[in-house]
């Protein structure tokens, strides 16, 4: 005799809070594929019965936001739905028995070697029961046609201002095969672009061996679907020349490189334990530019490290105004407990360092404005992120950027369903964005 649809209990519901970076987001992209295969239905966490917040550790900003965020959802225990709150991701590996002890409002704390058993333990919590085990298969969030690709767990680098590798523990690489399947299973669903992460990329296989970084590009573009493979975190340590000739010769691997160099000054970067030299980064830049054509870099600096001086500083300002990148991003050091930096003395004062680098991303703005101004009046393919119909824009991006952390275009137009690229006339440009018109 069937139960009577009226009989069958509502499916529960939860929600998932992802702070942090793309790591955390297809951590979180797990987690919520095997609630869904254990019958849970994902709601905004207002209408939730169970959330977790997955957290980030990294630095002390990071830290805070994650506090405010988990005190914020745990007030939906009086004024909504919300029954039980997890509390996940990198915070709650590094502070994991000071949140215990400290944090009332959270009835389980989970590390990421644990984040396997969120989906069972959310049933539990519940008081819910299900017979099959979780699928773990991904539900990809963001933009439609792109999805993160994780290739590894961890990092070696042991850079001295870097709690990374005590977070997440040494560099793992994830098989090749294991890797395949998945972007298969993605570009099954549509996804299109594939951006691939870890904390350190270009150590892909070297803990595994009969595999690299080159052989898994190679491997991936040949992924039915697979239109663009981006690379991002790539240290200039291990960059080799067959990665540079993989770049150069297989049309799906794009012609952006994100590779942060954190400064330039060699003082600073011998205290940072940088692995890379001044003289390797300049010699890395000045061979992808004359090797790759239309290539676009990406890099990331630090101001106030500790002993930074002024002529530091002077000698990073030079470097970025002369070698200027196409994409740059600036954050000031956060002295990280536990790390060897935090110990080192002759800190540079806090508003010193912002000061710096706010500098430097003035210094950059109008170096990233000239660069856009030189595509107006060229056609350009575009991925597309969102269709508003109802407005006939278009909100897309170029090879030249990733998702939410380089800028985008805005084109007017529309696409049909389901269309991944277009090619856009460039009509405008500003220091971030593109404007132009689908045709």
């Amino acid at each position: 005799m069937t139960r009577n649809d009226k009989d069958k209990p509502s499916p529960p519901k939860a929600a998932l809070v992802t702070l942090g970076c793309p790591m955390n987001q297809v951590d979180s992209e797990r987690i919520m594929g095997g609630l869904v295969s254990l019958g849970f239905e994902i709601v905004p966490e207002d209408e939730a019965d169970i959330a977790i917040v997955n957290t980030c550790g990294f630095i002390e900003e990071a830290r805070e936001e994650s506090i405010e965020t988990i005190l914020s959802v745990a007030e939906l225990k009086q004024s909504g739905s919300l029954k039980s709150l997890v509390v996940a991701g990198c915070l709650a590996e590094r502070y994991r028995e000071d949140l215990e002890r400290e944090l009332t409002e959270a009835d389980a704390v989970v590390g990421l070697g644990d984040r396997a058993d969120i989906p069972r333990l959310c049933l539990d919590l519940l008081n819910r029961e299900f017979d099959e085990e979780p699928a773990y298969s991904r539900v990809v969030t963001g933009p439609p046609h792109t999805a993160y690709l994780k290739i590894a767990e961890g990092c070696d680098n042991r850079c001295s201002y870097c709690a990374i590798p005590m977070i997440r523990g040494p560099f793992r690489s994830i098989p090749e095969d294991e890797i395949i399947r998945e972007a298969e299973e993605l570009a099954s669903l549509g996804i299109r672009e594939f951006i691939l992460i870890a904390q350190d990329t270009t150590n892909y296989g070297a803990d595994i061996g009969d595999t690299s970084l080159p052989r898994l590009l190679e491997r991936l573009s040949e992924v039915e679907g697979a239109t663009w493979l981006r690379l991002l975190y790539a240290n200039p340590a291990r960059f080799t020349d067959r990665l540079i000739g993989t770049i150069e010769g297989i049309p799906s691997v794009i012609p952006y490189v994100d590779i942060p160099v954190q400064h330039i000054a060699e003082p600073v970067l011998k205290r940072m334990g940088r692995p890379a030299s001044a003289g390797r980064i300049r010699s890395l830049v000045d061979t992808l530019r004359e090797r790759i054509e239309g290539i676009v870099l990406r890099t990331t600096v630090m101001t106030g490290f500790p002993g930074e001086t002024d002529g530091d500083f002077r000698e990073l300002l030079d470097f970025v105004e002369s070698t200027r990148f196409e994409r740059l991003g600036a954050f000031a050091y956060s002295p990280e407990e536990g790390t060897r930096a935090y110990a080192f003395e002759n800190t540079v004062p806090v508003e010193l360092a912002e000061e710096r680098r706010r500098a430097i991303m003035e210094l950059q703005a109008p170096i990233s404005g000239d660069f856009h101004r030189s595509f107006i009046g060229r056609d350009m393919d575009m991925i597309v992120d969102l269709d508003d119909t109802d407005e006939k824009t278009v909100f897309g991006r170029t090879y030249m950027d990733a998702p939410d952390i380089d800028g985008s275009v805005i084109a007017s137009g529309s696409v049909k369903e389901g269309e991944a690229f277009v090619t856009v006339r460039i009509t405008g440009a500003d220091d971030y964005d593109l404007t132009g018109t689908i045709v």
